[in-house]
């Protein structure tokens, strides 16, 4: 059983390290470089004494033994006939020179590579510091403005990777925030459109209801538009509420474990009479065995009734319905969808999204364009997901197909 770690030398220790035995040999060089040319500077005045006294002897490498004899003689008897103190004169020469040269020059190298560290640590912090000076330009609506940083130290790695983590979750969160505030005035551009309209005929009617311009029969024309169109803004109204409660961060579901195979039976069982009255059937396609999920029932009629209400309104009498659900290994499958007029090709990617209705202009549309939206938020917070998919035996030109995980058991 292993009881110590092996551990990797981080690279700015070995980094420092290295440094400092470069800077202990180069000190170790100047050192003995210094005792040299100290010992070299503390002997040459009593060699030069000596050679000038004895010239003689100069050619020291030239002198036979009995020369050779004599010299040491002569050298003996000039050390006994120099001055007092020659000794402590040539010892402070040489230690003036390991002085100044040696330890001068080891103070002189260590504070270079002390400063060379410091300047590269300091190079690292800077790269951090300006990446930093950077994330106030996000709050400008300028989400690239920071870009990932890199540092060829170790100990920085991991605070490297944390920032690029901190600064692509700041992109993320601004260019969410601009494309929240695109969506908000789109909607409000929206609703003042949708209710505009209605409100502009009701109006025009009640003034000339009141100014009593029409005769009887009309009046009761120009009441009923007004009973109309006022229906339509609260109906207007209470779908701009609700998909507002749905995107409120306080928005919560009441599910409860229940059969989706005997709901959706239910569901379509009572507006079979409404489909017959439109025009319409339906082909069912459910498994008579329970399949279970948790799920909000108020919430997932509104869904049901929002995807039936556009196959009633972008359609004509005569079209199919189709219902299916199904399970498989990991999910299970509700489609919806009919054999009408189908939708248009450059809106099929944009179909969810808020106010987005079955025609590119908004003067002819039937509808808030919510709904969708409102199905695809309630989808979502049971875990779900929601798509329009093409119909892989070519029956159906709308299909919408809901996914929920299945439930794990025990």
């Amino acid at each position: 059983m292993k009881i110590f770690k092996k551990r990797r030398m981080s690279s700015l220790n070995r980094y420092i390290i290295l440094n400092m035995l470069a800077a202990f040999i180069l000190s170790g060089c100047m050192l003995f470089f210094s005792l040299v040319y100290g010992v070299t500077k503390a002997e040459k005045p009593i060699y030069d004494a000596f050679y000038a006294r004895y010239p003689e002897y100069e050619a020291l490498e030239s002198l036979s033994d009995d020369e050779y004899i004599e010299y040491t003689k002569a050298w003996s008897t000039f050390q006994e006939d120099m001055s007092p103190g020659w000794e402590k004169k040539a010892m402070a020469t040489l230690i003036a020179y390991l002085l100044i040269g040696g330890f001068g020059g080891t103070l002189l190298i260590m504070w270079a590579f002390v400063f060379k560290i410091r300047r590269r640590i300091v190079r690292e912090l800077n790269s951090f510091d300006a990446a930093l000076g950077t994330i106030p330009e996000i709050s400008g609506g300028n989400p690239d403005a920071i870009s990932e940083i890199h540092s060829g130290i170790r100990e920085f790695d991991q605070i490297c990777l944390r920032f690029n983590q901190i600064s692509d979750r700041l992109k993320q969160s601004e260019t969410e925030r601009q494309k929240l505030e695109v969506q908000q005035r789109k909607m409000i551009a929206d609703i003042s459109h949708d209710l505009k309209t209605p409100i502009t005929v009701i109006q025009g009617y009640s003034k000339a209801v009141r100014d009593n311009v029409a005769d009887d029969e009309t009046k009761e024309k120009y009441l009923d538009a007004i009973c109309r169109k006022s229906e339509m803004v609260t109906e207007l109204i209470n779908t701009f509420h609700e998909y507002s409660k749905l995107n409120h961060p306080d928005y919560s579901l009441h599910p409860a474990e229940d059969d989706l195979c005997e709901f959706l039976r239910e569901h379509l069982a009572l507006r079979y009479h409404d489909l017959e009255l439109a025009g319409f059937s339906i082909d069912v396609d459910i498994p008579d065995q329970p399949i279970l999920y948790s799920f909000d029932r108020q919430q997932f009629i509104r869904v049901l009734e929002n995807l039936m209400s556009n196959c009633f309104r972008y359609n004509e009498p005569g079209t199919v319905l189709f219902a299916q659900l199904f399970e498989t290994e990991d999910k299970i499958v509700i489609r919806l969808g009919d054999n009408g007029t189908g939708i248009p090709e450059a809106m099929r990617d944009r179909i969810f999204e808020p106010f987005v209705v079955g025609s590119e202009s908004r003067t002819n549309s039937r509808g808030s364009g919510l709904g969708l939206a409102i199905c695809k938020r309630i989808v979502e917070a049971h875990q779900g997901t929601i798509e329009l998919i093409r119909d892989p035996e070519g029956i159906h030109n709308t299909l919408y197909e809901i996914s929920f995980p299945k439930l794990t058991t025990a």
